[in-house]
């Protein structure tokens, strides 16, 4: 009878143990599965910017206008442009309808509207935009000239997003 008490002391201590030892396993590879998680969400999600290509440019036409009030000449010419949009990421993403600004010096020089759309994962989507170019916003900047003789390149350019 004295070993009876005994064995079932060690099996409860063996037993415990074991219920320990598989919490621990069990927390370890979820920790260790949070941390592959992790890792992949840093580097190999990372979001990255799409790479956009501009393919051709067209000239689709020209419009002047008289400013009487403010004495001046408005001449506007619109620009169709032919781009490719390539998504390096691992996931689509949708855009909503947006504009692109171009700037010269700072002032808004031109806006192309761009529609709403979405790209698949490592898809590479053409599109055609229309490019409105304020031709006397240039022509004004006494700048201008002095820029395309030496070849400067002052433009940059954003985007807007419309909700």
């Amino acid at each position: 009878m004295d070993s009876s008490p005994a064995k079932s002391r060690y099996g409860t201590k063996l037993s415990t143990f074991r219920k320990r030892r598989k919490v621990w396993i069990s927390l370890s590879l979820l920790i260790l599965f949070i941390l592959i998680l992790l890792i992949l969400g840093i580097t190999l999600f990372k979001p990255k910017h799409a790479i956009t290509t501009v393919n051709s440019v067209k000239v689709n036409g020209m419009r002047v206008a008289l400013d009487v009030p403010q004495l001046r000449v408005d001449f506007n010419v619109s620009l169709d442009i032919d781009l490719t949009v390539k998504n390096p990421n691992r996931v689509s993403f949708r855009y909503g309808n947006s504009s692109a600004l171009l700037y010269y010096r700072g002032v808004v020089v031109g806006e192309a509207e761009i529609p709403a759309g979405q790209i698949s994962s490592g898809e590479t989507k053409g599109m055609n935009v229309t490019l409105v170019l304020m031709a006397d916003q240039l022509l004004s900047d006494s700048d201008f000239y002095s820029d395309v003789v030496s070849e400067s390149r002052y433009f940059s350019h954003d985007g807007k997003h419309d909700k």
